[in-house]
């Protein structure tokens, strides 16, 4: 097990586990779906996540263009598209978990940010993971703004 320290997170990961299951997944979520919003999230992996994410993937053994899930969610009023979706590892982390739950029905979801469009959080679960084993997973969340780079004709609003 390798221990990694990002923001206030410990962050323990069976590497070997992780990057092994991510090197056996042929593809992302976004690939797989063929709607013009995963098109243009897919257009645009090399630039959605910042430099300080995909290194930390890079230690996590994750694959930064093999997201377990991605969808769209809103348009902002400057012109950004807003998807949310979510990685796995193998391991446990320690400080903030995203999820709130309260007594409410719906949990309240509190990532943090890194810049000014994107932020990212971790929380136990293994919702729709590539991972045969699904004990001791932890969910990368993240949400993201980005502009649309594929066919203009394409975009819905």
């Amino acid at each position: 097990m390798k221990k990694i320290y990002f923001k206030n997170w410990e962050l323990t990961v069976d590497f070997n586990i992780t990057k092994g299951t991510y090197e056996k997944t042929a593809y992302g979520g976004s690939d797989i779906c063929r709607c013009n919003y995963c098109k243009n999230f897919s257009d645009n992996k090399d630039n959605i996540y910042p430099d300080e994410i995909k290194l930390l993937f890079e230690d996590l053994g994750i694959d930064y263009k093999k997201e377990c899930e991605v969808w769209h969610y809103y348009n902002d009023e400057l012109g950004y598209h807003c998807y949310s979706g979510w990685f796995h590892f193998k391991g446990l982390f320690q400080d903030k978990n995203y999820v709130s739950q309260t007594h409410e029905i719906c949990p309240i979801i509190d990532l943090v940010p890194i810049n000014e469009n994107f932020s990212i959080g971790f929380s136990e679960n293994n919702q729709l993971t590539f991972f045969e084993d699904k004990e001791s997973l932890v969910q990368v969340e993240f949400s993201v703004k980005t502009k649309w780079t594929i066919d203009k004709s394409l975009e819905s609003y």
